[in-house]
Order: C-alpha cells, then sequence, then structure tokens
C-alpha cells in the first residue's frame, strides 16, 4: 500500500490544498501531511503553529467525507539547510513505497526534485490560489476566499485573539519596510558561557517579544566583518534573503540558562535557535 507525502506550510490551508489531499487519497492507501516551519515563532508569514494547522486540515477532510484513518499529520522542522531537511523528511517518512505529491509553483517548490528514488505526482492547481494572498487579505482586513469552511471558522476564530493584533502590526511594518532598500545583511554575535546564553529580546512590531541573538543590520553596501559564520538560507528571514554574518563573542542581552533555551524554539525570532543549534555543534 503505497503512501502519498504531501509537504507544506499550509499557513492556512485553502481549497487548493484540500484538493490536493483529497486526489492524493483517492489514488493512495494513506497520506502523510508534513506541516512544515514546525518550530518557528508564529509571525506575519508563518502565523499558525503545527497543531492548529492540523485542526484545520482534519476539520475539513472529515467534512468532506474522508476517513481520517487514512491521514496522518506531522509536525516539519525547518533546518535552513537542505541536506538536513530533505533527511528530516526522510526520517518523517520511513517507507521507500512513496509518492510525492506537489507542483512547481516557484523556487520554494524546489525540493519536490531532491528525492528522486520516490515516484512524483503532480497535483492539480487552483490556477491563481495563493496562501501569500490569503494572509495578506486576512490582514488587510479583506474578504478571504477560496478556503475550507473549516479554516474560514478558525480564522475568523483567531481573530478575536490579542495575537491577531500582533500579527497584524508585524504584517504592516513588514509591508512597509519592503518599500525600502533592504539590507545587505545583518551582524549576530554568538555568546554561551558556564551554562547560559546571552540573547536580546525585540521591541517593536516585528517579532516583538522574541529572542534574539544581538547584532544589527549592514546597510545597503556595507561590507560584513570577517572570519564569520554565514547563514544565507534564502527564507531565513522576514524581511527577504538577507544573510547573517555570526561572530562569537560578548554581545547585549541577557543570561538566559542554555538548557531553558534550547527547549523552547518557539521563542526566537526567525531563525535564531537554529543558528543556536549549529554555533553549538561547531563548538564542540
Amino acid at each position: 500500500m503505497q503512501t502519498a507525502v504531501y509537504i507544506g506550510r499550509f499557513e492556512p490551508p485553502h481549497d487548493g490544498h484540500l484538493r490536493t489531499m483529497r486526489a492524493a487519497l483517492a489514488q493512495h492507501g494513506r497520506l502523510l501531511v508534513l506541516l512544515g516551519s514546525a518550530n518557528l515563532a508564529r509571525s506575519a508569514k508563518n502565523p499558525f503553529t503545527a497543531q492548529e494547522r492540523a485542526g484545520m486540515i482534519r476539520a475539513a477532510l472529515a467534512a468532506a467525507g474522508e476517513d481520517l484513518s487514512r491521514v496522518r499529520l506531522r509536525p516539519l522542522p525547518d533546518e535552513f539547510d537542505p541536506e538536513r531537511w530533505a533527511a528530516q523528511v526522510r526520517r518523517s517518512v520511513n517507507t521507500k513505497n512513496a509518492v510525492l505529491v506537489g507542483f512547481e509553483k516557484d523556487s520554494s517548490s524546489s525540493y519536490l526534485g531532491w528525492f528522486p528514488d520516490w515516484q512524483l505526482e503532480p497535483s492539480p492547481v487552483l490556477a491563481g490560489l495563493s496562501a501569500t494572498d490569503i494572509r495578506a487579505a486576512y490582514f488587510e482586513g479583506r474578504a478571504v476566499e477560496q478556503v475550507p469552511h473549516a479554516t474560514a471558522a478558525f480564522l475568523e476564530q483567531f481573530r478575536s485573539r490579542p495575537l491577531f493584533g500582533r500579527l497584524q502590526r508585524e504584517y504592516l511594518a513588514l509591508q512597509a519596510l519592503a518599500q525600502q532598500p533592504k539590507p545587505s545583511g545583518e551582524v549576530r554575535y554568538f555568546w554561551q558561557q558556564q551554562g547560559h546564553l546571552w540573547l536580546s529580546r525585540r521591541t517593536g512590531p516585528i517579532g516583538h517579544g522574541l529572542w534574539e541573538l544581538a547584532g544589527h543590520y549592514l546597510a545597503v553596501g556595507e561590507a560584513a566583518p570577517a572570519h564569520t559564520r554565514v547563514f544565507e538560507a534564502p527564507t531565513r528571514s522576514l524581511l527577504g534573503q538577507i544573510p547573517a554574518y555570526v561572530l562569537r563573542g560578548q554581545g547585549e542581552g541577557q543570561a538566559v540558562p542554555l538548557e531553558l533555551a534550547l527547549r523552547r524554539p518557539h521563542r526566537f525570532f526567525e531563525d535564531h535557535h537554529v543558528i543556536v543549534q549549529r554555533m553549538l555543534a561547531e563548538k564542540s
């Protein structure tokens, strides 16, 4: 019995996602849905937790009459490294008899070619339908269309939570910054000593209250410092394709117990928790 594997962020699940899942269930015995970015803090780009997205998907499939016993949903963390991420996917799937479903929308779909030993099954496409556009409508107060009833109901309920206001302010701030010149990079400081990690807490609307490695953005054309560990995954920053240049050295902030910090990936801004893990691994 073949397992269909569908990978996505589903932020939020829309009619195109539901159509793909139902088509996969019609052709295959089981469906495994991997919910990406499961280790990241809420943001305007990833507003909903893996648990919330799984709930919306289950409710939409049940309403469509699908047998949920044939469906598994698992969180998939972002690794910001293709090889590490692909290995994580393989561990989650844990079978050679897999069919990868999806369609090549843009560069974010390049992963479809990373599993040559799996059968690739193109999914049906709803032209012009994008979760990015749905999030824009949601945060701009416009009507949200082409989503299952379960998604619409969740979005309406979520709108009444204080979290919505914070994410909406972040979205609007990011929209305003998109009209300005983009930094050429950012410098961050990694300082870990005696079982503690030095972290700052973000102020302002973008990532408000989250932990981050202290640092600053580089102006357009400003050179990056030498002897840094570079993190340059295209999707690492909410501002766009901006590399991070990480220096080992004392930065500002407060000492947070390292064990606590490592247990709380959702308290970190962008990919900073992943950066901490890599820097610790390279030091040992």
